[in-house]
């Protein structure tokens, strides 16, 4: 398993920068080259790197390599953005009486597409010469931000691919092997370029090795935290189309569960810390479920309590899941993040509750029931960690027994749960040391008290009030599985 929270948009970190949380964190470099403003849209020009003194353009990297000397100082630069021009690439446009700065500085394309690319390679050969080539090829260059917006970027859908052409191709002089991508909007967003941009790049063999994506829902709205929801509008019409890339990646470059944005977009509040925390789970399971990679923050990441419990699964297997049945309360969204920790047999399980009703308060009672490849009357040990007081709690260390199913070589075990809304419980449940991996599964319920009047779910049959996810965990996500006698079981998402 990949650890997704790990890189940290920062942007134009002259002399200093906000620490995130980790022994060397990976930052993305937002607005490097200039094309910045301050307040009042005033034009900050000291900080370009491509100026016009009055009689000729002129290259000025210092402002570039301050920015990533103060990042290499403490931390890993990951990636730089190729967003603002500076704002010597306006001269000569007519604007037709539009506004030359916008929410976030120069959002014009360049006024010389030659001139453009030459800049491009000067840049990357003066890097190349300061910092040597090798760290230079690791870095990834991002080509614009959040494209479709106004504030980021003031012309056409294909004037932005052939500019995206024609930056790849500066970037691919210097730097073949450089990996190159590029930041829309979700793909329900008002003006959603990334689809058509996939259909574009395959049309006209353009290169790209990552599509990043903002993603800030409002933490209660149902059709933006409903994760299935989410994937099918925003997500799948870029990475879900005959015309990906399957060598590349959709990555998260922009995110936060928020209650609140400004006017002009370029502010919000963020959602209370409970529902952050569940939703986080929530946000992994979908992310592993469909292979999405990365999100990029813009705080520490100080005390995020769900990054840190994904942290600790780094490495893990994976496995896929799949889910039935419908839970007690009205808007309720519960499902499981499944892995096995292979080196010591430990399986980790991490079950979460959201909802978009802010007043919701109907807890949701949860049994995992496991297949185990192992006698019956084995004691199996595991502890649990419910998410409260922005902290885990984490129980001792318990033994409990397997009891007989089918055969003499696997039992069955049952661990039953409790989960309030906003909230996450952790699992850790290990073999023992003589146990196999051939054969274990893993079940989980969510079933109501016995005198529900409810309408059944068809899938469940005289269950009334019943969730039951199941997961084999006998092969990593990919690999056929066999089905699990009396529940359903798959690998695959």
């Amino acid at each position: 398993m990949h650890y997704h929270w790990d890189v940290s948009n920062r942007i134009s970190p002259m002399d200093s920068f906000n620490m995130p949380v980790g022994k060397c964190p990976s930052i993305n470099v937002v607005r490097p080259l200039g094309g910045k403003s301050s307040k009042g849209d005033k034009k900050i020009i000291d900080e370009d790197t491509y100026k016009w003194d009055g009689t000729n353009y002129v290259y000025d990297w210092a402002p570039l390599k301050r920015q990533i000397d103060t990042v290499r100082e403490k931390a890993k630069l990951y990636q730089l953005t190729i967003d603002n021009p500076p704002w010597a690439f306006q001269r000569g446009i007519d604007f037709k009486g539009s506004k030359q700065v916008e929410t976030y500085g120069n959002a014009w394309p360049p006024n010389d597409s030659e001139a453009w690319g030459r800049y491009l390679r000067a840049m990357l050969k003066e890097l190349v010469e300061t910092y040597g080539r090798e760290e230079v090829e690791q870095w990834r260059f991002c080509i614009g931000r959040e494209i479709g917006t106004e504030g980021h970027w003031r012309a056409s859908q294909l004037e932005f691919f052939e500019h995206y052409r024609n930056t790849v191709n500066s970037i691919h002089a210097v730097l073949p092997t450089a990996k190159v991508g590029t930041h829309f909007l979700w793909a329900s967003a008002k003006h959603p370029f990334g689809p058509d941009f996939v259909k574009w790049c395959k049309k006209n063999d353009v290169h790209y090795d990552f599509i990043g994506v903002s993603y800030y829902p409002f933490y209660d709205k149902e059709k933006r935290v409903d994760i299935d929801y989410v994937y099918k509008v925003d997500f799948a019409p870029i990475k879900g189309i005959p015309q990906w890339n399957r060598s590349a990646t959709l990555e998260i470059h922009e995110f936060a569960l928020i209650k609140s944005m400004s006017a002009r977009g370029n502010s919000f509040v963020n959602a209370p810390e409970a529902h952050r925390e569940s939703f986080t789970v929530m946000l992994g399971k979908m992310m592993y479920e469909h292979d999405i990679v990365d999100v990029f923050r813009w705080g520490s990441g100080e005390g995020r309590v769900a990054e840190q419990a994904f942290f600790a699964m780094k490495g893990n297997d994976y496995y896929a899941s799949s889910k039935r049945g419908k839970p007690i309360g009205s808007g309720s969204m519960v499902d499981a993040v499944f892995s096995l920790d292979v080196p010591n047999q430990q399986y980790n399980i991490m079950i979460y509750h959201y909802n978009a009703d802010l007043h919701a308060k109907t807890g949701e009672p949860v049994k995992i029931a496991t297949t185990l490849p192992v006698p019956p009357s084995t004691e199996i040990q595991y502890r649990t960690a419910r998410y409260e007081n922005r902290g885990l709690t984490w129980s001792d260390w318990k033994m409990i027994p397997t009891t007989a199913t089918n055969g003499l070589e696997k039992s069955s075990l049952e661990l039953n749960f409790q989960l309030t809304p906003f909230s996450f419980q952790v699992v850790e449940l290990q073999l023992p040391e003589t146990a196999t991996r051939s054969s274990s599964s893993i079940l989980i319920e969510n079933n109501a008290s016995s005198d529900s009047t409810r309408s059944l779910n068809p899938i469940i049959i005289d269950v009334p009030r019943h969730v039951a996810v199941d997961v084999l965990l006998e092969r990593p996500l990919g690999c056929e599985a066999e089905i699990i006698p009396s529940f359903l079981a798959r690998t695959g998402p």
